[in-house]
C-alpha cells in the first residue's frame, strides 16, 4: 500500500494515534510512516514523556498530597488522643475522684452511742453509689463527717461504710459539715424527723399551711383515712382542730394525740388543740377530746416525762413549758422519744 502522509500530517494524527481513535486504515497508514521516518518517530516516543515543568508539577502535586495526608493522621492521632484523655478523665472523675458527700444520698441504717463513741451505720440511697475516703474531723467540739461519692465499681464496690466517732468533747455531730446534715447532738440521736418538724415550726396559728405541714410530716393523711382540719382566731383560746368522719382506731387516736401535743409545741402562739370524733357505740354523737396549753404544761407533760423515765432508766426532767422543746433539735428529739414510748413503739421514731 502506497503511504503519501507527510510528516505534517502524520503528526497531526500523532495525538489521536496514541489514544487510539484511529480507524484501521489511518493507522496502518501511520504505522508505515513512522516505520521509515526516524524524525516522526521520535516525536512518538517523546509524547509518552511527561514535559519537564509537567512532571515538576506532578511532583509537587504529589508531595502535597503526602504533607496533607500526614497532617490529616496527625490532627487524627491529636483528636483520638484528646478524646482518650477527656474519657480517661471523665471515669476518673466518675469512678475514683467523685464528689463531696452530700446528706441526703447517704441513710443512717444504725446510730447507736456505746462507751461514749457514736456508731454509726451508713449506706447510699442509690444502689449505683458507692463512698470511700470516710473521715472525721472535729473543731471547737463541732464534728464533721465526709466522704466521696463515686459510681460503684471494682475498686469501690461498696454503698456502705460504718463510722466511729468519740463523743468526748463533742457537742455536735454532721454529716458533710456544719451546711449538711445534724446526727447527734447534747447526748442524743437526731432523727430526720426531728429535723422536719423543726423547719415546720411556725410563730402563728393563723397559717393553715403551718399546722397542715406538721399533719404532712407525721403522715396523717396516709393514717388516718377521713378528716377535716381547721383553726380558730377570732378569740383566745387560739385553736386547732382535726374531725374524724369515721371512728377511729386505737393506734390512729393516739396518732392524733401526739400530733395535737406537737402542734402546740410547734406553732408559738397555738393555745389548744384537739379533735373530734364519732362516739363508740353511737356514731351520731361527736366526742370533743381537748388539750389546753397549761393543763398539758401543768400535768400531761410533767407524767409524760415521768412514765419515759420510769420505763427507760432515765432522769430527765420536764421542761416549763412543751414549747421549750423546739428550742433545738436535741430537745425536740428528746419529745419525739417521749411521746414514741408512752403512745406506741415506734410511732414516731421507727425508721427516724
Amino acid at each position: 500500500m502506497k503511504n503519501d502522509l507527510t510528516c505534517g500530517v502524520v503528526r497531526d494524527l500523532l495525538p489521536n494515534y496514541v489514544d487510539g481513535l484511529l480507524c484501521g486504515e489511518s493507522r496502518q497508514a501511520v504505522d508505515q510512516h513512522l516505520a521509515g521516518c526516524s524524525s516522526c518517530a521520535a516525536v512518538l516516543a517523546s509524547m509518552g514523556e511527561p514535559e519537564p515543568e509537567a512532571a515538576e508539577q506532578a511532583r509537587e502535586v504529589d508531595y502535597l498530597k503526602r504533607v496533607k495526608l500526614r497532617n490529616n493522621r496527625r490532627v487524627i492521632a491529636a483528636v483520638v488522643c484528646t478524646a482518650l484523655v477527656l474519657i480517661t478523665a471523665l471515669l476518673a472523675k466518675l469512678f475514683i475522684i467523685g464528689t463531696p458527700l452530700q446528706p441526703q444520698s447517704v441513710a443512717v441504717m444504725e446510730a447507736v452511742v456505746e462507751e461514749d463513741v457514736l456508731c454509726l451505720s451508713l449506706t447510699s440511697v442509690w444502689s449505683a453509689n458507692a463512698f470511700h475516703g470516710w473521715r472525721v474531723e472535729t473543731e471547737n467540739g463541732i464534728t464533721s463527717i465526709y466522704a466521696r461519692d463515686v459510681l460503684v465499681s471494682p475498686l469501690f464496690p461498696s454503698g456502705s461504710g460504718r463510722v466511729e466517732v468519740p463523743l468526748k468533747g463533742t457537742q455536735e455531730v454532721w454529716l458533710g459539715g456544719v451546711s449538711g446534715r445534724l446526727l447527734w447532738q447534747d447526748g442524743v440521736v437526731i432523727s430526720p424527723l426531728a429535723l422536719e418538724l423543726m423547719e415546720a415550726r411556725a410563730p402563728y396559728c393563723g397559717d393553715p399551711a403551718a399546722s397542715a405541714r406538721i399533719a404532712e410530716i407525721l403522715r396523717l393523711p396516709d393514717r388516718l383515712g377521713s378528716y377535716t382540719f381547721s383553726l380558730q382566731t377570732d378569740k383566745h383560746p387560739y385553736e386547732v382542730t382535726l374531725e374524724f368522719g369515721d371512728e377511729p382506731t386505737g393506734e390512729q387516736l393516739n396518732l392524733v394525740t401526739c400530733y395535737n401535743l406537737l402542734t402546740l409545741a410547734l406553732v408559738d402562739n397555738l393555745e389548744s388543740s384537739l379533735f373530734k370524733r364519732p362516739a363508740y357505740g353511737d356514731p351520731s354523737m361527736i366526742v370533743n377530746v381537748g388539750m389546753e396549753l397549761d393543763g398539758v404544761n401543768e400535768t400531761v407533760l410533767p407524767a409524760l416525762v415521768d412514765e419515759y423515765n420510769a420505763a427507760n432508766g432515765a432522769d430527765w426532767e420536764s421542761k416549763a413549758s412543751i414549747k421549750d422543746y423546739t428550742r433545738s433539735p436535741a430537745d425536740l428529739q428528746r419529745l419525739l422519744m417521749v411521746l414514741d414510748s408512752f403512745y406506741g413503739p415506734g410511732l414516731f421514731t421507727r425508721g427516724g
